[in-house]
């Protein structure tokens, strides 16, 4: 039998697979991602069946039996004649084997994955197909008894996440957010001298006039948001930036919490108190929460953002 319908030769094309399509949802390429998701899921697949029993990847057609036979090691068909199952089948037969269970977002994926390749995909249902691809792979690893950390090796942490139910959506997603980041960046530099990517990290922001509060822009009316220095980026060590606004307001004292932070080295970014709250939960002990801007009591709220920090509370 030809090697490239083993086991483990659909394993490594599931494990290649998967790895470009955590590559895509982090650029953020959704279509991209759902494709080589259902590509991945489809190769694991196969080696599930085919460590079972190799005819077990066999595509029912005319030529059937031949193909069995192929698969048995006694008979040699010509490339252009081999013919497996795709996603949908594997699938199938995975579940009625008792391997996997009936998944409506798994079906979901599938389709989504059969919609990238033939025709314009909802990238709005792509983005969200990480769980259902993670969980997948994670049952079907356990049938090839094969460990996590091998097949996802640097996406292990973030997959992990992605089907532990106790942590709520927000906090994945920016924990998978924060990983892609990383991940982009290290890749950036791939190849290269340690100290090109430590000069990048250490060289001075291109908005360096911005290492003081001062008024950014006005949303909702008469809102001020402002910016200001936020400390080390989670995602990749640079230098990034925290947005504020404001949440309370005496005669002589503005108070500011977090809303935002955003990295122009690796493109980390995170929006509005949820998101901050899952970015502090992501072990990142550091950033400034809270910013008090003491002012003269006749001073409107703009002139009140004019001024410079005058204490900073973190919390």
């Amino acid at each position: 039998m030809d090697d490239s319908l083993s086991s483990e030769s659909f394993y490594q094309g599931a494990k290649k697979a998967a790895h470009k399509a955590m590559d895509d949802h982090g650029r953020p390429e959704y279509d991209e991602f759902a494709l080589h998701a259902g590509v991945a899921v489809e190769k694991l697949a196969k080696a599930a069946l085919a460590a079972k029993n190799p005819v077990y990847v066999a595509e029912i057609r005319n030529n059937s039996a031949d193909m069995v036979m192929h698969l048995g090691g006694h008979v040699q068909l010509d490339e252009e004649k081999v013919r497996t199952v795709g996603a949908t089948e594997a699938i199938r037969r995975l579940r009625k084997i008792g391997v996997l269970k009936a998944d409506t977002d798994l079906d979901l994926l599938i389709e989504i994955r059969n919609g990238a390749a033939h025709a314009a995909s909802d990238s709005t249902l792509a983005k969200g197909m990480i769980t259902p691809l993670a969980r997948t792979i994670e049952t079907l690893l356990d049938e090839l008894s094969k460990p996590l950390v091998e097949f996802w090796e640097r996406w292990t942490d973030p997959v992990k996440n992605a089907v532990n139910e106790q942590e709520d959506q927000v906090f994945r997603e920016v924990q998978l957010r924060m990983v892609q980041a990383r991940h982009a960046f290290e890749d950036r530099f791939a190849g290269l001298p340690a100290e090109v990517k430590d000069g990048a990290l250490k060289a001075p922001q291109p908005r360096k006039e911005e290492w003081f509060a001062k008024p950014m822009e006005v949303r909702d009316g008469d809102l001020l948001v402002l910016k200001t220095s936020g400390g080390n980026c989670p995602a990749c060590g640079g230098q990034g930036l925290l947005t504020f606004e404001p949440i309370g307001h005496t005669a002589t004292e503005t108070t500011f919490t977090a809303n935002g932070f955003g990295c122009y080295l690796c493109n980390f970014e995170v929006h509005g108190p949820d998101e901050m709250a899952a970015l502090r939960k992501v072990n990142t002990p550091g950033l400034t929460t809270t910013v008090s801007v003491s002012h003269g009591p006749t001073l409107t709220p703009e002139e009140q953002a004019r001024l410079v920090i005058g204490e900073t509370r973190t919390g």
